[in-house]
Parts: C-alpha cells; sequence; structure tokens
C-alpha cells in the first residue's frame, strides 16, 4: 500500500473519531445504541463528503500539516481581522478622518491559483483593504490608509498562505 493510501486512511480514521466524538457530545449519552448511530452517522457523512473532506481545491491530498498550517491561517485572519476593524474605527471616530485612500501595487509570490486567490480574499476580508484585480503577477488593492498599503507586503497572512504552498506537499 502506497504512503498516501495510508495517509488517506488514518484522516478517514481520524475524522471518523472526530464525528463520532461530536456525535457523543450533542447526544449525552454513551448506551450502545447511541453509539452504533453516531457511528453509521459519520460512515455516511464521511462517505458523502468524501471528495470535498479528502482532496484539496488545487488537488492534493487533506493531511494533518496541510489541516495545521490552515487553522493556523485561520486564528492569524481573525486576530488581523479584530485588529484592522480597531483601526478603521479609530479612523471613522477620529473628526479629522485621517485617510489617505490609495491604489496599490502588491507582487504576487504564489505559484498556485489556488493560494493567489485565497490571499486575495484574505486581503479583502481585512478592513481597510480591498483586493480590486489580479494582473498578472501583481495584485491591485484599495488601501484605506498608507499604513495599510504598506503592511500588505510580507504580512503574517501572506506568510501564511505561503506555508500552505511551500512546506505542505
Amino acid at each position: 500500500m502506497s504512503k498516501t493510501a495510508l495517509q488517506s486512511r488514518k484522516n478517514i480514521l481520524i475524522m471518523f473519531f472526530l464525528l463520532l466524538f461530536f456525535w457523543s457530545i450533542i447526544d449525552g449519552k454513551l448506551t450502545v445504541e447511541s453509539v452504533l448511530l453516531g457511528a453509521c452517522s459519520a460512515t455516511l457523512i464521511l462517505y458523502l463528503n468524501r471528495d470535498i473532506l479528502f482532496t484539496r481545491a488545487d488537488g492534493g491530498p487533506v493531511t494533518a500539516r496541510f489541516l495545521w498550517h490552515f487553522t493556523t491561517l485561520i486564528a492569524v485572519l481573525i486576530v488581523e481581522i479584530v485588529k484592522s476593524n480597531i483601526n478603521v474605527a479609530k479612523i471613522v471616530l477620529n473628526p479629522k478622518m485621517p485617510i489617505a485612500p490609495s491604489f496599490v501595487r502588491v507582487p504576487v509570490r504564489f505559484r498556485k491559483d489556488f493560494n493567489k486567490v485565497l490571499y486575495g480574499n484574505v486581503v479583502t476580508l481585512t478592513p481597510g483593504t480591498l483586493t480590486v484585480d489580479i494582473v498578472g503577477d501583481e495584485y491591485i488593492v484599495h488601501a484605506l490608509t498608507r499604513e495599510a498599503a504598506e503592511g500588505l507586503q510580507g504580512s503574517a497572512l501572506e506568510e501564511h498562505v505561503l506555508r500552505l504552498e511551500e512546506k505542505v506537499k
């Protein structure tokens, strides 16, 4: 059996037991019938969602390493959204309205189209910035302030998306 087949089976088992654990928490009972019904439900969920759960949009398998890097990306994204919301609120609530809207060109550091689109959406989700277009090897981004524009290159979010591309095989 190949290494990818073993990894795939391992991922299926991990997901099965996570779903079964979630089922037992929601059900609140640990009877034989409840566990069997949970096992049947977990199996059905895994079967019906096998294409979604175990292959990435770029065609590679979903591995534990990929899930870890994706989870850390989501966590960093949430922190950055909160920080950006606070910054935008400060700007909007300031009577002088210290904005300096501009369009900036940000170089694309990703090879895979999926990661290019993912990072463009990440930038758009962050308040104060909006990805307008991807032209060749550059993003065209509208930024509310000069600081927001300067913070795009080499950002923590960009590094986390790069980890998805480079370190996850």
